[in-house]
């Protein structure tokens, strides 16, 4: 329980700290060993750089749960595309068991329009005694 609050303490001042570079909010699906959901937000830091903090539950599982608190390097590219590498470390909930864990993966996007991206990212996921990899299909609104 004293890591689950430390966490989500270093994720609130993050994202306080960021609050002036909201970049986006996002809402996704996720596709691993079970289905899951998210909801995320996006914060530009310098140098293409950005904070994707988010919260996804699993439903096969049975009340599980990851907050994420991932870092990126944004590459822009022609034609509204953008890819980026991506890092950061996570909570992983799971009935009775709380563990810390790693991010590794990489991801894109595509704007739609000044309002509206879609993208995809693909993640490898290590968690104390067990790994995963998953899948990430979403929307974002573009501020």
């Amino acid at each position: 329980m004293k890591r689950f609050l430390l966490i989500v303490s270093l994720l609130v001042a993050s994202v306080s700290a960021s609050a002036m570079g909201f970049r986006s909010l996002d809402l996704k699906a996720n596709l691993r060993s079970d289905f899951g959901v998210g909801v995320g937000m996006s914060f530009n830091l310098p140098a293409n750089f950005e904070f994707a903090p988010s919260f996804n539950y699993y439903f096969d599982s049975g009340n599980a749960f990851t907050i994420d608190a991932d870092f990126r390097y944004r590459f822009d590219l022609p034609k509204s595309f953008s890819i980026y590498p991506l890092a950061g470390p996570l909570y992983f909930h799971c009935k009775d068991h709380n563990n810390i864990g790693l991010n590794v993966g990489a991801g894109f996007s595509y704007d739609i329009n000044d309002a509206w991206s879609v993208g995809a990212e693909a993640k490898y996921q290590y968690v104390n005694h067990f790994d995963d990899f998953y899948l990430s299909l979403g929307v974002s609104y573009l501020f």
